[in-house]
């Protein structure tokens, strides 16, 4: 007998000992996962409860002052700047000198024009007398009809041209207003971009300078498209009022002036703008400002802290436990942040609703309730718990 021929039961002894052992490992190992799995225990909630209030109904944003009317002063001929009637950063009037241009050219063709039309006169004069003497002339057979006819064509045609030497007047005179400019409204001025001996043209880039109206002054805002409804209900009614605070705390009382036509379909925006008494002039165009827009009351608005709303693939929504501890998820709108609460829709008052832990759970999960950490279920006025 070889030593392999010795060797061999004592082999096969060892490799069944090695099966039973990993065996063994396997159902020891399966048990204690089957026991962990059994013993896992259900996603631990806090819960709140939603409830019904009357709010007043409130909108914020944040933008910019800007002038409600402002114009880019700018000369209507090319000409020499010869005067500057004012300083930079002046209150200006409507109707206030602020420029004038060389005139020396428009009074030469206003001379120019004037002596034409005077000379076209002396000859219109003197066709008519023309004119009247040979219609005496015809009736006492000294000259043809055909004379009569030549002396009225010359008076008609001197007229025309004095009908066209009055227009080339009133053109010069034109020019000779436009070496005069002045202030289309009342405004704080600019910044100068010209000075006395500049050429002024008409096809210059930059402005002679810009005038700002300064009170009022607007504020121009976007607010999301579902505040369009109740701000636009507010205004019909004249209850919607404005508030302004500027970054060093500066307030105003102040109306809504504006609501664009269409809303920007990209961010589901809608533009406004609100207008606010500047006399003091404590705003400035340009500025950062906050807005409130105050649209009314809305009543029995159902209300939840904010983050009892999760945001999902196909938008917001929360988990609305039943009777059985079960979550069940459910879409909302929400309508706005406003004293710290979220104005949903899509929700009943009293509904319970999970408050933390939302994160770890799915449609349908089984859930326990943190007592501790949930507040008590709400009551009506009459004491009683909704149903």
């Amino acid at each position: 007998m070889t030593l392999l021929a010795k060797r061999k039961p004592l082999l096969i002894g060892v490799a069944i000992l090695i099966l039973a052992i990993v065996v063994g490992q396997r159902y020891l190992f399966g048990k204690t996962a089957d026991k962990s799995a059994a013993a896992k225990p259900n996603p631990l909630v806090s819960v709140t409860f939603t409830k019904t209030t009357d709010l007043p109904i409130e909108f914020s944003a944040q933008g910019h002052l800007v002038a409600l009317n402002q114009v880019e002063v700018r000369p209507q001929i090319t000409g020499v700047i010869r005067t500057v009637a004012f300083h930079e950063g002046d209150q200006i009037k409507a109707g206030q000198l602020l420029f004038t241009l060389d005139a020396s050219d428009a009074t030469a063709q206003m001379s120019r024009y004037n002596a034409q039309s005077a000379q076209i006169k002396a000859q219109l004069d003197d066709a008519n007398r023309d004119y009247n003497r040979s219609k005496e002339l015809v009736k006492s057979g000294f000259i043809s009809s055909s004379a009569v006819t030549t002396s009225q064509s010359k008076v008609e045609t001197l007229q025309a041209q004095l009908k066209a030497a009055a227009a080339e007047i009133e053109s010069a005179r034109v020019q000779m207003d436009h070496t005069r400019i002045t202030a289309p409204i009342s405004g704080q001025a600019g910044a100068l971009a010209i000075h006395p001996g500049s050429l002024a043209q008409t096809s210059a880039a930059s402005p002679l300078v810009t005038l700002m109206q300064m009170d009022p002054i607007g504020m121009e805002f976007s607010l999301p498209e579902q505040a369009l409804g109740p701000i636009l209900a507010a205004r019909a009614a004249g209850q919607i009022k404005a508030t302004l605070q500027t970054q060093d705390n500066q307030t105003a009382e102040g109306q809504l002036t504006f609501v664009n036509n269409t809303v920007n379909t990209d961010t589901a925006t809608i533009n406004l703008k609100a207008s606010f008494p500047n006399a003091a002039q404590r705003l400035w165009p340009g500025g950062f400002a906050h807005i409130t827009l105050r649209a009314g009351t809305s009543k029995g608005a159902v209300v939840l802290p904010p983050h009892a709303i999760l945001e999902g693939p196909s938008g917001r929504f929360v988990y609305v436990v039943g009777s059985d501890n079960k979550a069940t998820s459910k879409p909302v709108t929400l309508l706005r942040i406003q004293d710290g609460s979220a104005v949903l829709e899509g929700l009943k008052s009293g509904e319970r609703v999970v408050l933390d832990g939302g994160q770890n759970l799915s449609n349908g999960s089984t859930v326990t309730i943190d007592n501790k950490g949930s507040p008590a279920q709400p009551t009506d006025k009459a004491g009683t718990k909704p149903a």
